[in-house]
């Protein structure tokens, strides 16, 4: 094999690996909603943790999909819809609403959370 050639071979590798590094989130996120345990709006869930830690949102239920500064604090509390597992790690589809009453809607990790309420009898 000539210099050229494994040159362009090895970045051939490099670009397809780093393709199939990083999930696709928009596709996860379709997964993840198509195959989760629903839970209707059944629990609420407040952040643990000391204070000062944050508790990332996420596109889909990967790391890689993290939404950079969207965050909630401990005691922050979230309605919980939706559960699944992914990188050996469960994660919880929730949504926060604000003091303004803006909500945001997100996977957050399981870990995070304790469960603080129930919301529905069922």
């Amino acid at each position: 094999m000539t210099m050229k050639k494994s040159y362009l071979f090895a970045i051939s590798c490099l670009i397809s690996s780093s393709l199939y590094a990083s999930p696709n989130c928009d596709q996860l996120a379709k997964i993840a909603d198509d195959n989760g345990a629903n839970y209707g709006a059944k629990y609420s869930y407040t952040v643990k943790g000391p204070k000062g830690y944050r508790s990332y949102f996420h596109t889909a239920p990967s790391e890689q999909c993290k939404m950079k500064n969207v965050f909630i604090i401990p005691k922050d509390s979230v309605i919980a819809y939706q559960e699944f597992k992914n990188e050996n790690e469960l994660w919880l589809y929730v949504m926060y609403i604000n003091y303004n009453g803006v909500d945001t809607e997100g996977w957050v990790k399981a870990k995070d959370f304790k469960i603080s309420g129930r919301i529905s009898p069922n």
